[in-house]
């Protein structure tokens, strides 16, 4: 709490408060001056988002729930735990096939872990620096699903984006995830993106070479 300035304040830090951010990418109010007839949809201004996932951080249900403490709950890089509870008993969780080479990351999501509370850890970072996005990591349950990834990319393009119109995802399922975001963004009340932000979807190069040509467009 004193490292990130709260030591001597008596209001409570927000989400993601305690976590630093890249300082090369643009945060409007934070390393942004803009000058003469600049705006923030210049591409100079445009935020770059990386999104993976671990499968090797598991975690075991503990043996005594009851005794387990939160000492920063969502004020990390890990989300809040109660509202991202909620969001995923809520989110529908969709079958879908993938059509791309039968992706592995894709199907995988099928596949149950009965022993594990957490079957990994996934989040979003930026993409030229490969900072962490403060509150925008989350835990899976069965797998990287795109319930999953839709909570993590929302509070990603909410932190200290005011006013920037585009950002560019890469995400080496995003010929699938990408086609219907916005759909579930707009079916569920725990997923908020502005209207206003275009995301341009990507694939990284190191992915890129298992796809089919059409996904290269």
């Amino acid at each position: 709490m004193k490292w990130h300035g709260f030591g001597h304040r008596s209001n409570t830090p927000n989400a993601g408060d305690l976590a630093l951010f890249c300082p090369t990418c643009p945060q409007p109010g934070i390393n942004i001056s803009l000058s003469g007839n600049e705006t923030l949809d210049d591409w100079k201004y445009t935020r770059s988002f990386m999104m993976d996932g671990n499968f090797k951080a598991k975690h075991l249900h503990p043996i005594k729930p009851f005794d387990e403490v939160w000492l920063a709950d969502g004020l990390g890089f890990m989300v809040g735990k109660d509202r991202y509870k909620a969001h995923h008993a809520e989110a529908a969780d969709t079958l879908e096939k993938s059509s791309c080479n039968n992706h592995w990351v894709v199907n995988q999501a099928n596949a149950a872990r009965h022993k594990l509370k957490s079957t990994g850890i996934g989040g979003v970072a930026c993409a030229c620096h490969g900072c962490f996005v403060p509150h925008a990591m989350v835990n899976f349950q069965k797998g990287k699903r795109q319930m999953n990834m839709d909570y993590a990319l929302c509070k990603a393009a909410q932190h200290n984006m005011e006013g920037i119109t585009r950002a560019v995802t890469f995400y080496d399922i995003n010929c699938q995830y990408n086609k219907h975001l916005w759909v579930r963004v707009d079916q569920s009340r725990f997923l908020e993106m502005v209207p206003e932000l275009t995301i341009i979807p990507g694939i990284g190069l190191w992915h890129m070479h298992g796809y089919q040509d059409s996904c290269y467009v």
